[in-house]
């Protein structure tokens, strides 16, 4: 007998050695394969492939805003078994967007779906429960405005050749900058344009765990009370909560079409080691420096703008147009006072609606 018959014996007959070790494989969940899933009669006959549609027009129907394929890099996928113990069955990378196949055993699994991780598949190697996936953490600091970090969560019973649908959802929120403008009427510098202008997000939840969609309380804090450009220096894209408007504003307004992001931040109460997030506008004004901070959909500016007081939530997008109409305060960690602003800022999901304004 040649050498390739003797291999293909023992591939069609293992021995009750090999036989063991594949058993205590599957005991402690080592992933069935992470090749991808291309066709072909390598796969088990105790295996099944699988087509997941990610964001879909149903998702657009019920309000939520679907992912745009054009924003995956690739997806990780995680099939669990769907019992007591729901260890991992398979794990795949797959590199674009749109429909993707999966492939897993048979039976009723937990589908989870995470878009444009920075991590690489050999450092997905740790995971082997949905229970230990569900600590998962993203960072803030790894993010991409292009491609943020996603997740889906799927129940299924796997069989062969079905269709399954996904809404993949972002972990940040946006906070979008439609225009400002000044209005000093009445004020001793009317007339003065706001200059050296920056807008930025100061207590900023920093980390989030991937499958959480309520109760979220910062763990890592980001410019804690002010601009801290040594620690925003270690993004991957420091855009994500840092921007400065070229020019100077007065009172016919620029329109940047700024948009920052952070992670949510729900919590009831604020703390010393929770504070509420904010969005900041600095400038100066003959000289002198001002800050504009803005709680974002908290207590009474929250209800005043039209959202629930409750902060800041998963996928949804706060939306300001800006008229400055005084100095501001002396410091990015004192908010202006209720009395001396109008807000108006809708909570929405992640689609564009009428502008709002607020006003200084």
């Amino acid at each position: 007998m040649d050498r390739n018959s003797i291999n293909k014996g023992r591939r069609q007959a293992p021995s009750s050695r090999v036989r063991a070790i594949a058993l205590l494989i599957s005991i402690f969940c080592i992933p069935a394969f992470n090749t991808g899933c291309s066709s072909g009669t390598d796969v088990p006959e105790e295996q099944c492939r699988y087509t997941v549609i990610l964001g879909t027009s149903a998702a657009e129907e019920d309000g939520r805003y679907p992912a745009n394929s054009q924003e995956i890099c690739h997806t990780d996928i995680f099939i669990f078994n769907d019992d007591a113990l729901r260890r991992l069955d398979s794990y795949q990378r797959i590199e674009g967007g749109g429909p993707v196949k999966a492939a897993s055993r048979r039976g009723d699994k937990i589908m989870v779906i995470i878009a444009n991780s920075p991590l690489s598949k050999t450092e997905w190697r740790h995971v082997n429960s949905y229970e230990g996936f569900m600590e998962e953490m993203s960072f803030l600091e790894t993010e991409i405005a292009e491609y943020p970090v996603m997740s889906a969560v799927l129940h299924i019973s796997a069989g062969s050749g079905e269709t399954y649908r996904a809404d993949l959802e972002r972990l940040v929120s946006e906070v979008r900058i439609n225009s400002i403008r000044t209005d000093f009427s009445g004020r001793g510098y009317d007339g003065e344009p706001l200059t050296d202008v920056k807008v930025y997000l100061t207590n900023v939840n920093a980390s989030c765990r991937m499958l959480r969609h309520e109760d979220f309380r910062p763990e890592m804090l980001i410019n804690p009370g002010f601009l801290d450009m040594a620690a925003i220096s270690g993004f991957r894209d420091a855009g994500l909560v840092f921007r400065e408007i070229d020019g100077d504003i007065g009172e016919d307004g620029v329109y940047p079409d700024i948009s920052l992001y952070c992670y949510p931040n729900n919590g009831i109460e604020e703390t010393a080691g929770s504070p509420f997030t904010a969005l900041v506008v600095e400038g100066r004004i003959r000289g002198n420096t001002y800050w504009y901070p803005i709680v974002i959909n908290r207590g009474d500016f929250g209800i005043a703008s039209g959202g629930d007081g409750t902060g800041i939530g998963r996928n949804c997008r706060y939306c300001y147009d800006i008229t400055i109409h005084r100095a501001g305060t002396k410091s990015p960690d004192i908010p202006v006072c209720l009395e001396d602003v109008s807000v108006g800022c809708p909570v929405e999901p992640w689609n564009d609606k009428d502008n709002v304004t607020i006003q200084f």
